[in-house]
């Protein structure tokens, strides 16, 4: 296998056409036609079926399009890392993350790493559990922050500690049940959850009254976007659920704490990466930012 095959396999794989794959890598049809046909001599396996529709991957071909992903970034991190050995923070960086994370850690941590590598160029993407971890394994993100329940993370990842928080239920300051102390005084409330699969919040709100001895909210409004989140928690009664250093900068929007006596669940915010990653001078800079914005996050807690 070359890395020229892979990379033409990747685009492949990824646009799900042989002509668009060519349009986009400036070569000619029957010379990605060709590459593949090659990739597939050396492997002795069919990689993709070929119709009239497009390309679709077959069993072998979805095994080697995380693969051949993960060795293109990391031949493309060689290149930066030793250059960056040899010189200024030069490269680039992709970064997932939450919407709870990008409101609070992130700002400081893009500020303070601009400050420290300005010659280095940062991706920010939005992820959304679990399939955003997909990036992660495929090396198309370097690594991600988000918030950690028990047993959430397969072997093939590894988690470094940012800050442990509270998880707490949020709520317009009109809302009648802002005073409530107890969950069981939520128990008939309207909660948004994000859908399945999406985030954790949901999963902590339903943990949070099972542990209480109450039944979990039935037919909650499930959402995908923090927007609608945003939107809907602060235009009606309904609840919603956020770290407790995101509800702090909820208040500016109109958002409150429900003053629980005790909080939903404490939640640990970690940065994600594959155990086979090795971090690039450039990453280890913004990897230091992170877990600096972190404590001081944790110092104004009282």
């Amino acid at each position: 296998m070359k890395l020229q095959q892979l990379e033409v396999f990747v685009h492949v794989a990824r646009e799900r056409s042989l002509r668009a794959a060519a349009r986009r890598l400036a070569l000619t049809q029957p010379a990605i036609t060709r590459t593949i046909q090659e990739l597939e001599a050396d492997l002795g396996a069919v990689l993709l079926n070929r119709s009239a529709k497009g390309v679709e991957l077959t069993s072998f071909g979805q095994v080697l399009e995380v693969r051949a992903s993960q060795l293109l970034e990391d031949a493309r991190r060689a290149r930066e890392e030793i250059a960056q050995l040899q010189g200024e923070l030069r490269g680039t960086l992709t970064f997932g993350t939450t919407s709870s994370i990008a409101l609070t850690l992130l700002p400081q941590a893009v500020l303070q790493f601009r400050q420290s590598a300005p010659k280095a160029e940062l991706s920010i993407i939005e992820l959304k559990y679990p399939h955003g971890l997909r990036r992660l394994r495929d090396g198309q993100a370097d690594f991600a922050a988000m918030h950690l329940l028990p047993d959430m993370l397969d072997d093939d990842l590894r988690s470094i500690p940012l800050l442990e928080t509270d998880f707490v239920a949020v709520a317009r300051a009109g809302n009648p049940l802002i005073g409530a102390r107890t969950l069981a005084e939520l128990a008939g409330a309207q909660w948004l959850q994000p859908l399945a699969g999406s985030a954790q919040p949901g999963s902590i709100v339903a943990t949070a009254f099972r542990n209480a001895g109450l039944t979990p909210p039935e037919g909650a409004v499930r959402y995908a976007s923090f927007a609608v989140m945003l939107g809907l928690v602060s235009s009606t009664d309904m609840l919603g659920a956020a770290s407790r250093p995101l509800a702090e900068r909820l208040a500016a929007f109109g958002l409150l704490p429900v003053k629980l006596r005790k909080p939903l669940a404490r939640v640990q915010m970690g940065v994600v990466m594959r155990k086979s990653y090795r971090p690039t001078p450039v990453a280890t800079q913004f990897l230091a930012c992170l877990q600096t914005a972190a404590r001081a996050v944790a110092a104004r807690r009282p």
